[in-house]
């Protein structure tokens, strides 16, 4: 299936109002090196890669990853991609990028046990969680992670997290929806 230019094979988490939200909040940083972890279809990868050097994206769905190497192809940008197939930070060194990305699973109950699309576990949290943990050792000098979570899924205990791991979390943008609203939060070293 194509989506505005953008293909999305079955079984990939499309492109949703979260991811949009993400990529609104992106547009304002700069990125020579860019991580995006839980990349999906590579949408939001996408829309800094021009302005990169180069991009690394990882996902634990190996169709996720192809369907991204397939985007980068599309838009003659697979010279600039490093495709990975990992769970979040295990598969790659730390290094320092400008710019860590991530839309993960948020929802608690969402898909059946197992689907790495919807699922983020206990509370939500869990991948959020694991990636506040570990992303300070994968940021260069003044860079900068911005992931997306719900308001559901606790901001004072994102903003606790990422102060226990030595990093300052803030809100880069919102929607509001009738249920919830969606988060994009930047942290950066504290």
């Amino acid at each position: 299936m194509r989506d505005g230019g953008l293909i999305v094979l079955e079984g990939v988490y499309p492109p949703s109002e979260d991811s949009y939200l993400l990529l609104g909040a992106l547009s304002r940083y700069p990125a020579a090196s860019v991580l995006e972890l839980c990349c999906g279809t590579g949408v939001v990868g996408l829309s800094v890669a021009r302005r990169a050097s180069r991009v690394v994206e990882v996902d634990i769905s190996p169709v996720a990853v192809r369907n991204t190497v397939a985007n980068y192809r599309s838009h003659g940008l697979a010279g600039k991609l490093d495709a990975v197939v990992g769970d979040l930070f295990s598969s790659l060194r730390e290094e320092g990028f400008d710019l860590v990305i991530m839309n993960p699973p948020y929802i608690e109950d969402g898909g059946t046990a197992g689907d790495v699309a919807w699922s983020g576990g206990k509370g939500g949290r869990e991948i959020i969680d694991r990636f506040l943990g570990s992303v300070g050792g994968f940021l260069a000098d003044g860079g900068r992670g911005v992931f997306v979570q719900s308001d559901l899924n606790g901001l004072k205990e994102t903003k606790v997290r990422a102060k226990e791991n030595g990093l300052v979390a803030e809100v880069v943008g919102e929607r509001i929806f009738r249920f919830e609203t969606l988060l994009a939060v930047e942290v950066r070293r504290s």
